[in-house]
This record gives C-alpha cells, structure tokens and sequence, in this order.
C-alpha cells in the first residue's frame, strides 16, 4: 500500500514536472516567436502614428488661425466686408429712388386722372 502511495506520488509528480516543462516550452516559445513582442511594437507604433496625425493636424490649425489674424489680412477681410456694404447700400438707394420715381409718377397719373374726372363733370 505504501508502494501504491509513493508510485502515485511519482506519477502525480512526473507528471506535474511535464506540465511545468509543457507550460515552460509554451511560453519560450511565445517569446521566441515575438508574438507578444511584436504586439507591443504594433501598438506603439500605431499610437506613434495617430499622435503624428494629431500634432500636423494641431499645427495646421494654429497656422491657419494666424494667418487669418494677422492684422493686415483681418484688415483686408474688413476692408472687403465695408467696399461690399457700400455696394448694397448704393444698390438699394438706387432701387428705392428707382421706386419713389415710379411711386411719384403713379401718384401724379392719378392726380391727373382725378383732376380729369373733375374737369369733365364741371363742363
């Protein structure tokens, strides 16, 4: 019986050795292949990346934001912005004189019409 214990001892324990060996294999393996390595890279580079991405992005933006503040270019936009106003506003004082004549001259036709009308009751 004590022969019985100790060979299922020796059993449990070769094979407990063999899993340890099995486990270790597994995991030279694994470092040999770089599976974890080159995973960790991939994503580092990947980040490096989308970081770059973002830094040109960042930069672009603030350029463009000088560039557009400068104050001879944002006095041009302005410049631009009161010529274009001037326009408009020439624009529509020309319409509305254009209108206020042809109001003015309805007015007169109907005067004229009325005074017509008046003129031809009275004789």
């Amino acid at each position: 019986m004590i022969a019985n214990f100790l060979k299922s001892i020796y059993k449990t324990g070769k094979k407990a050795k063999q899993s340890v060996e099995d486990s270790m294999d597994f995991l030279d393996d694994l470092i040999e292949k770089e599976y974890i390595t080159g995973s960790i890279l991939k994503v580092k580079d990947g980040t490096g990346k989308i970081v770059e991405k973002a830094g040109t992005l960042y930069q672009k933006t603030v350029d463009s934001i000088d560039e557009n503040l400068k104050p001879e270019k944002f006095r041009e936009n302005v410049d631009q912005m009161i010529e274009k106003g001037k326009e408009m506003t020439s624009d529509f004082s020309e319409r509305m004189l254009e209108d206020s004549d042809t109001i003015k001259s309805v007015i007169q036709e109907g005067k004229d019409f009325v005074g017509k009308l008046f003129n031809s009751e009275e004789e």
